[in-house]
């Protein structure tokens, strides 16, 4: 049976940080990262890209989280785009998602960073995937499109202000939040 994509809206968030740190950071795959639950485990490295193990807490609703295992292909375009897709698994819950195409693209906004999530996956069961992909699971990955950003973020910018190599610098956005 086909898969039918569901893609969701982009979110986008606005860092405190040049881009190229932002990109170091989320490419640090392996090290040892400020999310609970959350690790990264390098398979095959291939230099700009990587096969990479994901176990990522996700929010399920009604103070219950679950954290969910995947091996996605990541490439790197430095420091513009991140890329990640996913190596289908086995399994009822883990094998049902059949498409995952994950994208960080990095802007640069007058030093410091735009960064916006797109994300576009598909379940297996064609119609009946489609359905429970846009009741159940795209509610899910929304919230947790949001709340991985922030989480980002934080750690972004609190790198940002012990770097030397890229000092966190006023921006634009900065600038205009002390005004208000």
């Amino acid at each position: 049976m086909a898969v039918k994509p569901i893609r969701l809206e982009p979110e986008e968030i606005h860092v405190h940080a040049d881009r190229r740190l932002a990109f170091e950071v989320l490419t640090a795959f392996g090290a040892k990262t400020a999310e609970p639950g959350h690790s990264t485990t390098v398979l095959q490295d291939e230099g700009s890209k990587k096969l990479v193990e994901f176990h990522t807490p996700v929010a399920l609703g009604f103070g219950r989280v679950g954290v969910f295992k995947t091996v996605e292909w990541v490439v790197m375009y430095p420091p513009e785009l991140i890329t990640f897709d996913l190596v289908p698994a086995k399994g009822l819950v883990s094998g049902a998602l059949r498409l995952l195409d994950d994208r960080f693209v990095f802007t640069d906004s007058g030093g410091c960073t735009v960064l916006r999530y797109e994300s576009t996956f598909g379940l297996r069961w064609s119609w009946i995937g489609q359905l429970l992909g846009y009741a159940l699971i795209a509610p899910i990955m929304r919230r947790h499109m949001r709340e991985h950003l922030e989480s980002m973020k934080e750690t972004i910018e609190a790198r940002a202000r012990r770097s030397r190599k890229y000092p966190q610098v006023e921006c634009a956005e900065m600038q205009r939040r002390r005004t208000v």
